[in-house]
């Protein structure tokens, strides 16, 4: 069996529960991300700290900022280290960052945890969509793929029904309370995710290109391919290293107009309001 006979079994093979399970997996970090764009803008006129202007903004924006330098450093970490361990330690960041938002005692603190929770959105949400097409039958790439998406518009319905269920329903401790439930519980399913994704096995392409063929075999195994020897994968391995990919034009089109795609989707303004709408309401 070559590369190609590999890659074809990968690709035909049929998408079962666990395909499933481990995209919704994957993309908890999508979910965390929505929640965060949304849960600030119901709390941010509750935070009882006396803000300067930056500060109130980077209040808001230092999240993306810190998920932009994550999205940068994800890329070399998850090469050397793997896609689930930096998925875990994301899962672990974000946890951490929403529970010292619940508990900080001063907007410093805060604006430290937000941008820890934006290194942490940022590193997961480019690892996720890598790691699900790194095991994902080509015919059911793009829906898997599109899971991302949908986790994060969920979180953000869900986030704003939290907040109007809390505000509705405690409104004399919203200065002094609420505000810090809205943005600590966004912990439970960081958490949730961190225990369940340690159950998930590593990308099946980047276990094969590190060589680690044993924990391939499980990998393939739990998704359905048995019976591929050491020998096989010896010998693919050393097809992908001989086989260098190449940037071709095609592909560098395709990532210009996807590339483009997002650019225009943010400076169409739609965050700031999503953040700010509570102060002009």
């Amino acid at each position: 069996m070559g590369e190609e006979e590999l890659l074809k079994k990968m690709d035909l093979n049929s998408t079962t529960k666990i395909y499933w399970s481990l995209t919704i997996l994957a993309t908890i970090g999508g979910f965390l991300f929505g929640y965060d764009t949304a849960d600030i803008g119901t709390a941010l006129d509750l935070i009882p700290y006396h803000l300067s202007a930056f500060a109130l903004g980077y209040l808001v924006a230092g999240a993306s900022l810190g998920a932009a330098i994550g999205a940068i450093i994800a890329g070399p970490l998850t090469d050397k280290y793997g896609r689930k361990s930096i998925l875990l330690v994301d899962a672990l960041i974000y946890a951490i960052g929403a529970i010292v938002s619940a508990i900080t005692i001063n907007a410093n603190m805060l604006l430290i945890a937000r941008t820890f929770i934006g290194l942490a959105v940022g590193a997961d949400s480019a690892i996720a969509t890598a790691y699900i097409a790194e095991y994902a039958p080509k015919d059911k790439r793009g829906s898997l793929e599109m899971l991302q998406e949908w986790m994060i518009t969920a979180a953000q319905t869900i986030s704003y029904i939290i907040g109007f269920f809390i505000l509705f329903e405690f409104p004399l401790i919203a200065y002094n309370i609420d505000w810090r439930i809205i943005l600590g519980i966004a912990a439970i399913p960081a958490i949730i995710g961190l225990i369940y994704r340690m159950k998930m096995p590593e990308s099946p392409r980047w276990l094969l290109i590190k060589g680690k063929f044993d924990k391939l075999k499980e990998t393939l195994n739990t998704l359905g391919i048995k019976n591929v020897s050491n020998d096989e994968l010896y010998t693919i391995a050393n097809e992908i290293k001989n086989d260098k990919p190449k940037l071709t034009p095609g592909v560098k089109r395709a990532l210009l107009v996807a590339g483009l795609w997002m650019m225009f989707q943010q400076i169409t303004g739609v965050n700031s309001y999503g953040d700010f709408h509570e102060q002009h309401s």
